[in-house]
């Protein structure tokens, strides 16, 4: 009689082996009684665990192939985003725009090419359209039509220039045209009123004035004292700086001069300073009269002084024969003269010394100086490999010689009682610093590097699913399939030899021969069932 091993080598018994089909009906049969025989509490961890590994793969599988949208233009209006929603479309560039319509996103290849479709368009318009109000002629429109779609592209075009600014989002022009008329009290001057949407708390220094003279320059008969700024959002007036502002500005301003005056001496980074101004807001207007009694002026001098000699006195007999000229006829009485006279006057004006004194000052002239400087210590020997920095603090004599350069720096005058003081401190960046934990590393690199953390998240999850869900699975899976093979060889053994041994319509003698033993095996396994199991098992696992 043949052994089982011999039974199993025969080229019969190898063309009756089952197919793939035979194989996969015999392993789903094999999990059938494996799931037949698990607990209730076993087949619902099992089914609990299949959905969440079933959902994580999911979620991977969603987290790589999504669509990666990338920002195209953010703050659109209305009708902008409807013209770049159109250009899009011709371009065949798939987009996204949020629910307030105000954002447009593109996939991130596509992101270049739809910059390029939308500039080629004109880009944003930002609001109301410009000149090219005029690109399609108006054969029927009137003069006074023709008159206002030239205000409109006016105002247009100004508020396309003004949101090119980089404190500036957007921004809203009215303007309103000059009207010439034969009577002067019906003429009227140009204006305009412009509302700003900034970027930031303020416009930077200069930037009011820059956007009145724009838009006066842009304007006939427009000047800037007759355009207004208003803010958007209320913060601050868009005119000259009230005086608090002015203040800041003056003490930092201050606060610069310092810094820059002292950190070449001690070091970038190793000054601190602040300035306190006190400002007088009155105006002062003083006038001051003073006299010196002590000294005396001479204002004016006026001298008169008259002198006369003797003069003669008329004598002799009356007639024309006593007077009459060339007369020698001598006269009945003597000769008779006046006395001589003389005469001074002097006028002298004189006044005390007088200072006459006009002061005005106008408003914010500094009551009061107040600085607080902070200087490092001094760096003797800089960080090595495994040294930390050294640091000495400063000398008297060299805090001294930084005081006489901050003194100097803001104007400092101790009638005015102004105080300045210069103090030596060790900054907190002398201390050695720990390194960074591990934690922080890796996240500072995840944030120069998304793309290789969004790989290097998905990889990972992987390697979770698979050791903690797909392992345990298939290893329990298999124990319960090997359970089952142990539990019921004798069903299975019983039609493989059938379909080993099964008669064939030949009848040449080597089936017959076959045949024969086909019956022998069969008659031995009813004689002794116990021992013939043993025997097919041992045939099983040796195979």
């Amino acid at each position: 009689m043949a052994t089982a091993t011999q039974l199993a080598k025969s080229p019969q018994a190898l063309a009756a082996q089952p197919s793939v089909a035979g194989r996969l009906a015999g392993l789903w049969g094999r999990t059938r009684l494996a799931w037949a025989q698990l607990a209730p509490a076993q087949r619902t961890r099992f089914l609990t665990a299949l959905l969440l590994v079933a959902a994580l793969t999911g979620g991977l599988l969603w987290y790589v192939l999504r669509t990666d949208w990338r920002t195209l233009y953010t703050g659109l209006d209305p009708d902008d985003a409807r013209q770049i929603a159109q250009t899009l479309t011709q371009a065949q560039v798939p987009f996204d725009l949020t629910q307030d319509g105000a954002t447009i996103r593109v996939p991130a290849p596509d992101l270049d090419k739809a910059r390029l479709a939308t500039a080629a368009k004109g880009g944003v318009k930002s609001g109301r359209l410009g000149f090219e109000l005029f690109d399609k002629p108006n054969w029927v429109g009137s003069e006074f039509d023709e008159q206002v779609n030239y205000q409109r592209a006016l105002e247009g075009e100004l508020e396309h220039t003004v949101g090119t600014l980089a404190d500036v989002e957007s921004a809203r022009v009215h303007l309103v045209l000059p009207h010439d008329s034969l009577f002067r009290e019906q003429d009227r001057p140009a204006k305009a009123s412009v509302v700003l949407k900034l970027r930031h708390s303020s416009l930077a220094d200069g930037e009011p004035e820059a956007i009145r003279n724009l838009v006066a320059s842009s304007v006939d008969g427009l000047t800037p004292d007759h355009v207004v700024l208003v803010d958007a959002d209320g913060r601050l007036p868009l005119g000259p700086k009230t005086p608090e502002a002015l203040e800041l500005a003056a003490e930092q301003n201050l606060e610069d001069k310092l810094v820059a005056t002292l950190e070449p001496v001690t070091g970038a980074g190793n000054v601190r300073a602040s300035v306190v101004l006190d400002y007088d807001p009155s105006a002062t207007d003083t006038t001051q009269e003073i006299y010196d009694p002590s000294q005396t002026v001479t204002l004016s001098m006026q001298r008169t002084e008259q002198v006369s000699g003797p003069q003669p006195v008329a004598a002799g007999v009356p007639g024309t024969a006593s007077n009459a000229p060339n007369s020698n006829t001598l006269p009945v009485y003597p000769q008779q003269s006046t006395l001589p006279q003389s005469a001074k006057s002097e006028s002298d004006t004189y006044a005390a010394s007088k200072t006459v004194k006009h002061v005005i000052q106008n408003p914010g002239r500094v009551r009061r100086l107040t600085a607080a400087i902070v200087v490092n210590d001094r760096l003797i020997a800089p960080a090595a490999k495994n040294k930390p920095a050294v640091w000495q603090p400063r000398s008297a004599d060299e805090l001294r010689q930084l005081t006489a350069l901050a003194q100097a720096a803001v104007g400092f005058d101790s009638t005015r009682g102004d105080a300045l003081t210069v103090q030596d401190l060790a900054f907190d960046q002398n201390r050695p610093q720990p390194a960074a934990p591990l934690p922080a590393r890796v996240l500072t690199t995840a944030e120069s590097s998304p793309l290789l953390v969004k790989y290097i998240a998905v990889l990972l999850a992987l390697l979770v699913v698979l050791l903690l869900g797909v392992r345990p699975a298939l290893a329990h899976l298999g124990a319960l399939l090997l359970e089952a093979g142990k539990a019921a060889p004798r069903e299975l053994a019983a039609p493989q030899a059938a379909a080993a041994f099964a008669p064939s319509s030949a009848t040449d003698p080597e089936r017959l021969r076959t045949h024969a033993v086909f019956e022998q095996v069969t008659a031995q396994l009813k004689r002794e069932p116990t021992q013939s199991s043993r025997l097919l098992q041992g045939w099983i696992h040796s195979e």
